[in-house]
């Protein structure tokens, strides 16, 4: 079991305006923190090590947060994958939980305590698995 201080979450996506606020909001948290604006970018800071959980939002360029995941779950099967979405892409959502790639999913607009306790739930879930 790890403890707080030494899970890696990676925060994902396309939108600046996004990361910075997430960069804010979370600055206090314990855990450590990464951050990328692409799915390209995300599997570099993954293939440098170390990432135990991916929060991803699912609409992006080039590479969106699903095609993301499915290539985590492949390279990096233990990562603990979660989605940020918008409302209207519930079917993607039901295809991820349903293939076991997500454990969990938020919906915009982040509000910070319901974040929080979605966050703090995906740490209790991986420290679960790798007991």
């Amino acid at each position: 079991m790890k403890s707080i201080a030494d899970i890696l979450v990676l925060f994902v996506d396309d939108e600046v305006d996004t990361i910075s606020a997430l960069k804010r909001f979370l600055r206090k948290q314990a855990f450590r923190k990464a951050f990328a604006c692409s799915g390209a970018e995300a599997l570099e800071i993954m293939e440098a090590g170390g990432v135990d959980i991916l929060v991803t939002d699912i609409l992006m360029p080039n590479m969106s947060g699903q095609e993301l995941i499915e290539e985590v779950k492949k390279r990096f099967p233990d990562t603990v994958c979660l989605m940020v979405t918008g409302s209207n892409e519930v079917d993607e959502i039901v295809q991820s939980i349903g293939a076991g790639n997500i454990f969990s999913f938020i919906t915009k607009p982040i509000e910070p305590e319901p974040f929080m306790r979605f966050i703090a739930d995906s740490i209790e879930h991986y420290n679960r698995l790798h007991d």
